[in-house]
Protein backbone atom coordinates (compact mmCIF):
# COMPACT_ATOMS: atom_id res chain seq x y z
CA UNK A 1 0.00 0.00 0.00
CA UNK A 2 1.31 3.38 -1.03
CA UNK A 3 1.04 5.84 1.73
CA UNK A 4 2.07 8.92 0.26
CA UNK A 5 -0.54 11.64 -0.36
CA UNK A 6 -1.49 13.03 -3.79
CA UNK A 7 -1.42 16.44 -3.55
CA UNK A 8 -3.89 18.52 -5.55
CA UNK A 9 -2.57 20.84 -8.95
CA UNK A 10 -2.49 24.19 -7.49
CA UNK A 11 -3.51 27.13 -9.09
CA UNK A 12 -1.08 29.96 -9.39
CA UNK A 13 -2.54 33.47 -9.34
CA UNK A 14 -0.72 36.88 -9.57
CA UNK A 15 -1.35 39.38 -7.02
CA UNK A 16 -0.04 42.92 -7.27
CA UNK A 17 -3.00 44.38 -4.76
CA UNK A 18 -3.63 43.60 -1.09
CA UNK A 19 -6.02 44.47 1.74
CA UNK A 20 -5.00 43.49 5.23
CA UNK A 21 -7.24 43.32 8.43
CA UNK A 22 -7.27 41.79 11.66
CA UNK A 23 -9.97 40.76 14.41
CA UNK A 24 -8.97 39.42 17.59
CA UNK A 25 -8.41 35.74 16.50
CA UNK A 26 -7.62 35.99 13.07
CA UNK A 27 -5.75 38.09 10.56
CA UNK A 28 -7.60 38.20 6.85
CA UNK A 29 -5.36 38.38 3.62
CA UNK A 30 -7.52 39.58 0.69
CA UNK A 31 -4.83 39.46 -2.95
CA UNK A 32 -6.15 40.75 -5.85
CA UNK A 33 -5.36 42.37 -9.56
CA UNK A 34 -4.94 45.72 -10.02
CA UNK A 35 -5.10 47.42 -13.36
CA UNK A 36 -4.48 50.52 -15.07
CA UNK A 37 -7.81 50.64 -16.96
CA UNK A 38 -11.28 51.32 -16.26
CA UNK A 39 -11.28 47.63 -14.86
CA UNK A 40 -9.94 49.22 -11.42
CA UNK A 41 -9.06 46.12 -8.85
CA UNK A 42 -10.07 42.84 -8.65
CA UNK A 43 -9.72 40.76 -5.45
CA UNK A 44 -9.58 36.97 -6.37
CA UNK A 45 -8.20 35.35 -2.67
CA UNK A 46 -8.32 35.37 0.48
CA UNK A 47 -6.70 33.33 3.17
CA UNK A 48 -7.60 33.78 6.75
CA UNK A 49 -5.04 32.63 9.83
CA UNK A 50 -5.04 32.71 13.51
CA UNK A 51 -2.15 35.42 14.47
CA UNK A 52 0.59 33.05 15.86
CA UNK A 53 0.40 31.80 11.71
CA UNK A 54 0.49 34.93 10.50
CA UNK A 55 3.86 35.74 12.95
CA UNK A 56 5.42 33.08 10.99
CA UNK A 57 4.38 33.92 7.70
CA UNK A 58 6.02 37.37 8.23
CA UNK A 59 8.99 35.57 9.94
CA UNK A 60 9.24 33.46 6.37
CA UNK A 61 8.51 36.46 3.90
CA UNK A 62 11.38 38.68 5.77
CA UNK A 63 13.85 35.34 5.41
CA UNK A 64 12.83 34.84 2.14
CA UNK A 65 13.31 38.35 0.86
CA UNK A 66 17.04 38.73 2.57
CA UNK A 67 18.04 35.95 0.91
CA UNK A 68 16.69 37.06 -2.48
CA UNK A 69 18.58 40.64 -1.82
CA UNK A 70 21.56 38.47 -1.09
CA UNK A 71 21.49 35.97 -3.95
CA UNK A 72 19.81 38.26 -6.99
CA UNK A 73 19.59 42.46 -6.69
CA UNK A 74 17.70 44.76 -3.78
CA UNK A 75 13.99 44.89 -4.18
CA UNK A 76 13.12 48.45 -4.69
CA UNK A 77 9.82 48.90 -3.04
CA UNK A 78 7.91 50.92 -5.67
CA UNK A 79 8.55 47.78 -7.93
CA UNK A 80 11.41 46.22 -10.13
CA UNK A 81 15.00 45.88 -8.00
CA UNK A 82 18.04 48.20 -7.98
CA UNK A 83 19.39 46.39 -11.12
CA UNK A 84 16.28 47.68 -13.33
CA UNK A 85 16.51 51.03 -14.80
Amino acid sequence: MNSERRKPAMEGRSANHFELAFTKYEFLLDFGQAYNTSEGMVLHTRIIMVPSSAKALLRMLEQLIARYESEIDVINEKGGTSGES
